[in-house]
């Protein structure tokens, strides 16, 4: 690596993690419930997946396998690629990622303008596009010796980053009393698998709620077509990292019921979600209203809304309404209101 690119990396890898918690009250039944959002877009490149991109060239880097002259390559839905691209361009390492049609444009320009090759697979009726896009990287991989997989898919830096520090930072801002839940949304299942490895050794009361989407396989099943799918929520494949001890409830929404959530929170508040940030808040709503002790829920926020403009207008049109307690859900959002405690820092483990 040049001085100049090795300097770059450093610095941004040096700004990733630390992110806001914003802390947001809602009154119901006679109760006061807050939902602290954990908001990961305030990382570099705008993402919870700078660290997941840092963690998985890292590995790489140590094991040998990543060295000067070397070609990433990687298949994603968009955050995770848009990182390593940043982040190649950083360290002076070539960058190919393999998207899909629903890949935000936005997303696209902006790896390509840090430099690297994007090769764009359609989609694929059943909901299995993520196979078509591995089959690109395997091509990829069987022709060019340089070539390096992240994998972000079976790599142990994927989960291992969130264990080692997403999960920590959580743990440190808990109140007194802890998390009485933490929320966090599937989709290769790293961030789920790491968070919860941490919390059911240091903080095991807290109760973890896996969100997917409706029509994905991450938490098993079989992938089913979606028609207003969210990219970054819910996988067309089943999680290589996440197990049945890993959560305690399991919450699987609409996308568009999701999208809803991301303009409420909104409209309510100023504060721009990406689906799968408002799937974990709607997630931790639904939970606040079946358990009564519930009153303080931690939702991990993937992203901001800016790149998807399937997220401007709202609820997309045809959707069709929400079933009635994704509703009561949905309308308690519009009864958000920011909350000025700040997150507390304790020493934990």
């Amino acid at each position: 690596m040049e001085a100049a690119s090795a300097h770059e990396g450093t610095r941004e890898s040096a700004r990733i993690g630390s992110t806001p918690l914003r802390p947001l009250r809602i009154r119901f039944d006679g109760r006061s419930v807050r939902l602290w959002l954990k908001l990961e877009a305030g990382n570099p490149y705008g993402s919870i997946k700078a660290r997941t991109a840092h963690a998985l060239l890292a590995s790489l880097e140590a094991n040998g396998e990543l060295t000067p002259g070397r070609r990433v390559v990687e298949s994603t839905s968009g955050n995770l690629g848009l990182a390593l691209a940043g982040l190649c361009a950083a360290r002076g390492y070539l960058c190919t990622l393999v998207v899909e049609s629903n890949t935000p444009r936005s997303s696209i320009d902006q790896m390509a303008a840090y430099g690297a090759e994007v090769i764009t697979v359609p989609e694929v009726s059943g909901g299995r596009t993520i196979d078509a896009r591995l089959a690109v990287v395997a091509e990829i991989l069987a022709q060019d010796a340089t070539a390096v997989w992240t994998n972000q898919y079976t790599n142990p830096a994927n989960p291992g980053v969130h264990e080692s520090d997403t999960a920590p930072e959580l743990a440190r801002a808990a109140p007194e009393e802890g998390w009485d839940t933490v929320a966090v949304a599937v989709s290769t299942g790293g961030t789920l698998a790491g968070i919860s490895r941490y919390f059911r050794r240091h903080m095991a009361a807290t109760r973890i709620i896996a969100v997917d989407a409706v029509g994905s396989a991450a938490l098993g099943g079989t992938a089913a077509e979606r028609p207003f799918k969210l990219a970054g929520f819910g996988s067309g494949r089943r999680s290589e990292f996440i197990e049945r001890h890993h959560w305690d409830h399991v919450v699987r929404l609409r996308d568009a019921d999701a999208a809803d959530a991301c303009a409420r929170i909104r409209n309510r508040t100023g504060i721009s979600l990406g689906g799968s940030a408002g799937a974990a808040v709607l997630a931790s709503v639904l939970r606040a209203i079946r358990d009564p002790a519930a009153r303080e829920l931690v939702c991990v926020c993937p992203d901001s809304a800016e790149k998807y403009t399937q997220l401007l207008p709202g609820r997309p049109a045809g959707a069709g309404r929400a079933d009635e307690s994704i509703a009561e859900a949905l309308e308690l959002l519009d009864l958000a209101q920011p909350d000025e405690t700040l997150p507390r820092e304790r020493a934990h483990a």
